[in-house]
């Protein structure tokens, strides 16, 4: 399985800050308005204003996935065709990633082995998420986002642990600590998500659209203040999809 996902992360760690917004609050007012421009497709920094995803790999015969809208202040950068991120210092970093799951770890620290098949539904997949161990996950509840409804929860890495004592797959010299595997959203390969801090927490919108499910991960690292994290729900609020 391709492990670019896990190289893509790694790089945003230890990435160099971005220079501050100025305006500080998030999110131009009239930036949702704007035309969308292409989210690039290699890692670079970002304007203020509103981004498009196509996602063609969940299209369906006669019926193309919608194209998904973020918008991002400034300071903001992109990572790849599927992860948007701000870096305001190695502790605080917040991120948004999309994601087409298809198997889970049954254990993210200790996740050599069979994994958890959850199905195609959102009920399926939210379940099984909400019943993995080590993740303190919050019940799944009612959502809706961009017109679309879904299930949402939020888990965490153990503040404690200690990531480099978990598994290590095949030539690696470092332990991970994983969420669940899936399928591109962009090309016909494989994608790994993991986490990177303890004390990291993620919250995950899983939703269906027009029968294909899209999970969204909004991620923020333990130092993240609250300033950080109300920007990081602006960027999720900013999310559209457009035929």
């Amino acid at each position: 399985m391709t492990r670019y996902p896990r190289q893509s992360l790694v790089m945003v760690a230890i990435a160099v800050a971005l220079l501050a917004s100025a305006c500080a609050s998030g999110i131009p007012p009239t930036a949702a308005r704007a035309t969308p421009q292409a989210m690039p497709s290699a890692a670079q920094d970002l304007t203020a204003g509103t981004y498009a995803y196509q996602f063609q790999q969940l299209d369906a015969p006669g019926k193309p996935f919608p194209r998904v809208l973020i918008t991002v202040p400034a300071g903001w950068g992109s990572l790849d065709l599927f992860f948007v991120h701000s870096n305001v210092g190695t502790q605080r970093q917040i991120a948004v990633s999309f994601w087409n799951v298809v198997d889970v770890y049954a254990n993210g620290c200790h996740w050599l082995g069979p994994m958890i098949h959850p199905g195609p539904t959102v009920d399926g997949l939210a379940a099984v998420l909400a019943a993995r161990p080590l993740r303190n996950a919050t019940a799944p509840v009612a959502v809706s986002l961009g017109g679309y409804k879904g299930k949402f929860l939020q888990w965490s890495v153990p503040a404690g642990i200690s990531i480099s004592g978990c598994d290590q797959g095949p030539g690696d010299t470092f332990g991970w600590f994983e969420s669940w595997t899936g399928a591109s959203l962009t090309s016909t390969g494989t994608t790994d998500r993991y986490q990177q801090e303890p004390g990291q927490v993620d919250r995950l919108w899983i939703i269906d659209v027009e029968g294909r499910r899209l999970v969204i991960d909004a991620a923020y690292w333990p130092g993240a203040t609250d300033q950080d994290r109300a920007n990081l729900q602006r960027v999720v609020d900013s999310i559209a999809f457009e035929r």
